[in-house]
């Protein structure tokens, strides 16, 4: 909302002034909410407070070229699966910022990224229990094919902060002055340091990590090339195991149109590329970078089961995706068009050779014999008529869970999943959706069994009935079903929903970051509303 009139007192007597910038204000409030109860035959355990809560408000005021912005956080105790350092209540988020012709300024807190993210990648991800934001001051300017940003901050840490970061990147855009017509291209470069004392009584640790990455993109017509190869000075940790190699990553991306096919290429070596603002910190806790993942990201439920992780510690791979259009009224277009996407991906660790306790070798481009992850997929969606669409796919991957997931004895598991989901809307604002996925596999749990069933009346009402069942688990007595239900009520601005039921154990991932989620048994409620 704006507004251009002030209501101020004046000498005790209410005064209008009339002002010459626009205020602006939004907010917001997310609750999620869970009660547990113990469920000994999944694994879901006896929580001592019951309940669980994870609360959100974010508000920004903005007067002009002024900015403010703050986010209230309550975990009262956090959700099963979030770090239990999140307990308690605070504003973590709160940042002044100013925006004036080329000028940026931000004092407080912000979220940044340099290029792909492969040096720095800040972000928050509420369902990862991820949010390692910036705390400092941040200057931004940009001008003709020229922008420029530094900042010096902390890290967030739970309510707290750590580490001193400072970094700056550059970029230019010479296509804007007329180089190189009549491919628009850019070059940028990154450099980013972070600070932490030796108090190790053991190992010589530098207490300044440096790193930096150099990075380019060239576009002609629809093709885009994205090129970016960083490198990170010896920083060792326990999650390393104190190795002293510098770490090095090269990520590669081609994209474009060929006829009416739309293909994605990717390829990304890294290798010891783990970079915390707290060595002694592991997981997604105090993380400054990103790899960003080759792999497909998985939104139904069974094709989720074995996500994979992406290995900042050494990797190498390569992905291709190709889509392709089916016009209206072609056998597998229907009336409305279709399309079908195949992709690939292949990952391997890499071929190391320690030369003695705190190093190694690893030789460009070091493809090593063990498979981290292989995988095909094939997903055909389309509108047979205005009111039926469909979307069947077929998954067939190789992964390796002691890797991805941190645990051993399980090596590479096997599998096929094969999805088919079904949307017809049989009056207006009334849909009725169905999934219905299974998964095939031998190894680790067995073969699994997903049922869905969805009812819409759009835009208010949503009522969902799922169960998913381990029919296949090599111990009978393990054979177990988990089910659940949900109703969701959307009222203009406010949608709250209501769950009941079972969850499994599992790897949860966003973006190929990961985060283990433990079984659980209750009831669920979410609440979001937009001011």
């Amino acid at each position: 909302m704006n507004h251009r009139l002030w209501v101020v007192p004046l000498l005790g007597v209410p005064c209008v002034l009339y002002a010459a910038v626009d205020v602006s204000f939004s907010g917001g409030v997310q609750v999620e909410a869970r009660s547990y109860r113990a469920d000994s035959l999944i694994g879901a355990p006896d929580v001592r407070e019951r309940t669980g809560l994870n609360a959100y408000a974010p508000v920004s005021i903005r007067l002009g070229a002024l900015s403010l912005s703050l986010r209230y956080e309550a975990y009262l105790p956090p959700l099963q699966g979030y770090d239990r350092r999140y307990a308690g209540t605070g504003i973590p988020f709160r940042a002044l910022e100013y925006r004036a012709g080329n000028l940026h300024l931000t004092l407080g807190s912000f979220y940044e990224q340099f290029g792909s993210g492969m040096i720095l990648r800040t972000y928050e991800e509420r369902l990862l229990g991820i949010d390692n934001s910036l705390d400092g001051v941040r200057f931004r300017w940009e001008a003709s094919g020229i922008r420029l940003t530094g900042f010096i901050a902390r890290q967030r840490r739970f309510f707290e902060w750590s580490g001193l970061i400072r970094g700056v990147d550059v970029e230019l855009f010479p296509s804007v002055w007329g180089v190189g017509a009549p491919v628009t291209w850019r070059l940028g470069a990154s450099v980013v340091s972070k600070y932490q004392p030796d108090t190790d009584p053991l190992y010589r640790l530098p207490e300044n990590v440096l790193a930096y990455a150099i990075r380019g993109a060239w576009q002609w017509h629809s093709w885009q090339l994205n090129v970016e190869w960083a490198y990170k000075y010896n920083d060792p940790s326990a999650l390393n195991r104190y190795s002293y190699n510098p770490g090095t990553g090269l990520y590669v991306s081609l994209s474009g149109e060929l006829a009416t096919a739309s293909i994605l290429l990717q390829a990304k070596r890294v290798d010891n590329m783990a970079f915390y603002s707290d060595r002694t910190a592991s997981g997604t806790v105090s993380v400054l970078n990103y790899m960003p993942p080759l792999s497909k990201q998985h939104t139904y439920r069974l094709a989720t089961l074995y996500a994979y992780a992406s290995q900042p510690g050494g990797e190498i791979g390569a992905a291709a995706e190709c889509l392709l259009p089916f016009p209206e009224g072609s056998p597998l277009g229907g009336d409305g068009g279709g399309t079908l996407t195949l992709s690939y991906c292949r990952i391997h660790g890499l071929d190391t050779l320690h030369t003695d306790e705190f190093r190694y070798r690893s030789p460009f481009p070091g493809i090593g014999k063990e498979l981290f992850l292989e995988e095909l997929t094939v997903e055909h969606t389309a509108f047979w008529t205005p009111r039926l669409k469909s979307t069947v796919m077929l998954v067939r991957q190789i992964y390796n869970r002691d890797v991805s997931e941190g645990v051993r004895g399980y090596g590479l598991i096997w599998n096929w999943i094969a999805i088919a989901d079904v949307a017809y809307t049989f009056a207006p604002r009334h849909t009725l959706r169905a999934e219905a996925q299974y998964l095939w596999t031998r190894q680790d749990r067995g073969s699994w069994l997903f049922a869905l069933l969805e009812y819409t009346i759009s835009p208010t009402w949503g009522m969902t009935l799922w169960d998913e069942f381990n029919f296949g688990n090599p111990h009978r007595e393990a054979r177990f079903h988990y089910p659940g239900t949900a109703l969701t009520v959307t009222l203009q601005r406010v949608k709250i929903a209501l769950g009941y039921g079972r969850q499994r154990a599992g790897i949860v991932c966003v973006g190929g970051v990961c985060r283990y989620m433990p079984a659980a048994h209750g009831l669920s409620v979410s609440l979001t509303a937009a001011l």
